[in-house]
C-alpha cells in the first residue's frame, strides 16, 4: 500500500472517531468540540499546503473582568442560529471550547481579503445577534477573528482569554 493511501486511511479513522461524538448536528448544525477541533486542524493544514488561508471566528461571553464564562444556553442557540446566516456553507461551525467558546472555521480565504473578513463579518453578526438578544446581552458577547497560530493565547489561558 502506498503511504498516501495509509495516511488517508489513518486520517479517515481519526475523522470517524471525532465524528462519533457530534451532538445536535441536525438541530443546530454545529459540531461538538472534538469534531470541530479535528476539522480546524485539518483545514489549517490543507490551507497551508494549498497556499490559501483560513481564519477562525470565536464568539464568547465575558464577565465584568473580561474573563470568558459559560455561555447561556439561549445565547448559544442564538449565536449558532446567526452564524449560518452570515457565513458560507463551506465554513465549519462548532464548539471551540464546550459551552464557552463557539467557533467557525472560515475556509479558503485569499490572503489579501483576510482583513476584510473581520471588517465586514463582525458588524453583521453583531447586528443579527443584537436584534435577537438586545443590547445588554450582546454587550457581554465578544467576537474575535484570528489566525490559527493566535489560538495559543486562548489555549494558554493568558490575560482576558482565561476561562472561568
Amino acid at each position: 500500500m502506498s503511504n498516501i493511501f495509509i495516511n488517508n486511511m489513518f486520517s479517515a479513522g481519526k475523522l470517524n472517531e471525532a465524528m462519533k461524538g457530534i451532538t445536535s448536528i441536525s438541530q443546530s448544525g454545529a459540531y461538538n468540540q472534538e469534531a470541530f477541533r479535528y476539522l480546524l486542524e485539518s483545514e489549517s493544514k490543507r490551507s497551508e499546503r494549498s497556499g490559501h488561508s483560513c481564519q477562525i471566528l470565536l464568539m464568547y461571553s465575558t464577565d465584568a473582568r473580561g474573563r470568558i464564562v459559560q455561555m447561556d444556553s439561549y445565547v448559544a442557540k442564538t449565536v449558532m442560529a446567526a452564524l449560518p446566516r452570515s457565513l458560507r456553507e463551506t465554513d465549519y461551525i462548532g464548539w471551540y471550547r464546550d459551552k464557552h467558546i463557539v467557533g467557525a472555521v472560515l475556509t479558503v480565504l485569499v490572503k489579501e481579503t483576510m482583513a476584510q473578513v473581520s471588517t465586514h463579518l463582525q458588524p453583521r453578526l453583531v447586528e443579527i445577534i443584537r436584534a435577537e438578544l438586545g443590547v445588554e446581552e450582546t454587550s457581554r458577547l465578544q467576537i474575535r477573528v484570528c489566525q490559527h497560530h493566535e489560538l495559543q493565547v486562548i489555549e494558554s489561558g493568558e490575560g482576558r482569554f482565561a476561562v472561568n
